[in-house]
This record gives C-alpha cells, structure tokens and sequence, in this order.
C-alpha cells in the first residue's frame, strides 16, 4: 500500500520537529561563551575583599528550559531518537542512533548514524559514517565506500568554510515560542549525570505553523496550516536538563491529534563531551547497496555531485574501478571486452552469464560496468555512443573500439574477440 501524502508530510514534519530540538541541543550560544555569570566576573581582589555572598539561586523552570533551547558547548556526544507517528490509520516510525564527534576548525567532523525507517509495512535500514577524510554507506556491518571523487568536494568544502557551523545556521523555527507554561518535575540521573525535569505545555497551533512554515520555504507542496492545526489537540514537552552544564539529557515530545492520531519524539543524549568510538564497517564491499537503501544512497550522491551545477553522477558509476582497468589494460597493449548493463534488464542478465563464458576463454582483459559509469571511460568509448543496454566495446590492441549492441552468444562474441587485432 503505498503512503498517503498527508502521512509522509506528517512524517517528514516530524522528523524536522526532532531535528530542530538535536540542531538547537548542538549548537553553540556564542554569546553565551563570551559572558560569564556575574559571580565569575568579580576579580580575585574584590572576592576577598567582599562580605560572602549567598549562594546563587536555582534557577526557574523557564530558565533552565531557555538554556535547553539554547544549547551548551557539546564537542562530542552519543545520541538515539526515536519518531512515532499514527494519523488517518496509518502508522510510521523512525529510529535514529548513533554519535559525533568534532575535529579541527574547517575539519569533516567523525559521526556516524543508524536509521530505521517503518511505514505501511515497509522497512528500511541503513546509515552512513564519515571518519572525516573518508565516509561510508553502512548496513549493519556491512559498507559501501563513498567514492573519493565524490568525498573529496565535501572535505574542499569544509576546509574552504563553506561548510556553516552548528552555531552560524539559522534554525527554521523558534521552539521557544510554542511554549506556553514549565513547571519543575524534581531532579534525576540520567546516564550518571545529575538533571531537572522540567515539563512545558506547547501551542499546537504554534508548533503546526511554524513546522509546516519550514517546509513550505524549502519548496514541499505542503496544505494550509490552518486546517491542520484545527486537528492537533495538544502538544507536551519534557526535557531533563543537566544541572551543572545546561546541556539537555532527554527530550520527549506527545502531540496527540483530534481522533486517534498522535506523535511522540524521544531524544537522548549520552557521554557528552567524552571520546566517541567512531569506526570503519568491518565488511567493505565494491559497488553500491541494494533495495529501497541504495536508491536512497543514489540519491543523495546524485543530489551532492550534481550541488555545484554539474551532471548529477550515480554513486554506482563513481565507485567503479572499472575505468582505470581499462585504460591500464590499453596502455599495455591488450585486448579489453566491456559490458555496459542495466542490473535489472532482462537481456544484461544473460549478457552477464556470456560475459562470465568469455573470461573463461580468452586471454583479453573482460569487465562488466553499470551503463552510467561509460563517461568514466572517456576517449576510449566517447566516440561509440553508448546509449542502451547490453552493449559491448570490444578495444583491440592499438585501442581500436567498436560497439556491438544488444545480446549476442558466447561464441560470436569469443571469435570477435580473436579476430580484433
């Protein structure tokens, strides 16, 4: 079945709720840093010359959930996040985890993150991990590389400044305004840390408009808010707030909607400030993932490698090695078979079975690569016009090509093979 529209702009309004509370957790209040409280700002000899003063307040429900909202200074963290959602019969959930941790200014930060996405009975898990200089795909333990073509830019990016810091992006939402009143909850430990739980009652009306606001500007054909928030019946929030540093431990949100529909967001933050384990997949693998992920995968390399105005480029042509093969392979003179193919036509399927016959009996160089990478081979395929599939360069010995299109038996494409020069 698949998911109404109105269910994934629930979603995806969603999700950004979610992120909008991770983005204002992480990021930095520079003028927060450059003014201490009044207390630190007295000088050594004024200290010792002044009456004790009494010890400094607590501080309100509405001062501790500003600080929240504002942020402290988080260099390093683990985090989960989970988004459940049900409206109009439907239910979806999403699951995040993973952690970050920040490098050198101008630097790729490390992080990695698992996502799990359920909705109208479907699945789909994967995630992704950057090491800084390199980055991966991820499922489980399993990981595509991204290509260094395409990291590269990202890394030129980031040392270019290019890449806004936390603290510079202006979040698309003020969520201190939804809120109506906080109250205090008593304090608790999470994770060894000592917090305030502070609850808050938000404005549904509000936290619509400004969520669908957001995705309006970012070009979603989204309905009026209006109409929507006429649905939603309450929204709450609770956050427990580290007592010493001000950094948010836990987040919960509950909007519930008129009728059975609801949305819950739970976000912890673990080990903050402390050193991340953040590490390569175990099992690296060439090419791209398969199913719903890889084509998530090759959209998001399509939507970086075509950022600047360029061809957008498939993350199955750039993690090809197939190219530098081929042209090593010419250069030394040798015979070199080629097999453009779709993975899913029916004729690639059997041009793949004669392709593996012929490495068998020949001594030619014979390798089979995704359509989408031929532009990786430059002059020596440009003038053959490869535009379908299954199609095969045959280059002879003095990089001589010739195009044979459509599927061919084993046999006439071997005796083609011998007779090339």
């Amino acid at each position: 079945m698949a998911i109404s529209r109105p269910f994934l702009l629930a979603l995806l309004g969603a999700a950004l709720l979610g992120a909008t509370f991770f983005a204002v957790q992480s990021s930095r209040d520079s003028a927060g840093d450059d003014a201490a409280p009044g207390a630190e700002q007295v000088q050594p000899a004024e200290q010792a010359a002044a009456p004790a003063e009494p010890a400094t307040p607590a501080a309100s429900p509405e001062e501790l959930l500003q600080s929240a909202f504002k942020g402290g200074e988080i260099d390093s963290s683990a985090f989960s996040a989970q988004v459940s959602l049900s409206v109009q019969g439907q239910r979806g959930s999403l699951d995040l985890s993973g952690a970050f941790e920040r490098g050198a200014a101008n630097d790729v930060p490390q992080f990695e993150l698992d996502a799990k996405v359920s909705a109208a009975g479907e699945r789909v898990e994967g995630g992704f991990v950057s090491l800084g200089e390199e980055a991966y795909f991820t499922q489980g333990d399993t990981g595509w590389r991204v290509p260094d073509e395409l990291w590269s830019s990202v890394e030129e990016a980031a040392a270019n400044g290019a890449v806004a810091q936390p603290q510079s992006i202006p979040l698309p939402v003020d969520p201190q305004s939804w809120v109506r009143s906080v109250e205090s909850e008593g304090t608790e430990t999470i994770g060894g840390v000592e917090t305030t739980h502070v609850s808050a009652t938000l404005d549904p009306e509000r936290v619509v408009r400004d969520t669908l606001g957001a995705l309006r500007a970012t070009g979603q054909q989204v309905p009026g808010a209006g109409a929507i928030a006429k649905v939603v019946k309450s929204a709450e929030l609770d956050a427990w707030v580290g007592t010493d540093d001000r950094v948010v431990r836990r987040l919960d949100v509950d909007v519930a909607f008129a009728g059975a529909g609801e949305l819950s967001l739970d976000l912890e933050l673990s080990g903050v400030n402390q050193p991340q384990d953040i590490e390569a997949p175990t099992d690296v693998r060439r090419g791209i993932p398969g199913g719903a992920f890889g084509r998530f995968t090759q959209g998001v390399v399509a939507g970086v490698s075509g950022a600047g105005g360029a061809e957008p480029v498939s993350l199955a042509a750039l993690a090809s090695r197939d190219p530098q093969r081929a042209a090593k392979a010419v250069a030394d003179g040798k015979k070199v078979v080629i097999l453009f193919q779709n993975p899913d036509g029916l004729d690639d399927r059997a041009m793949r079975g004669v392709i593996r016959q012929l490495d068998a009996r020949t001594r030619a160089v014979v390798l089979t690569d995704h359509v989408e990478a031929v532009d990786r081979y430059g002059s020596m395929v440009e003038d053959l016009g490869v535009s379908q599939t299954p199609a095969v360069v045959l280059i002879d010995s003095r990089g001589d090509a010739r195009l044979i299109e459509g599927y061919v038996d084993t046999d006439t494409l071997a005796q083609a093979v011998a007779d090339a020069r």
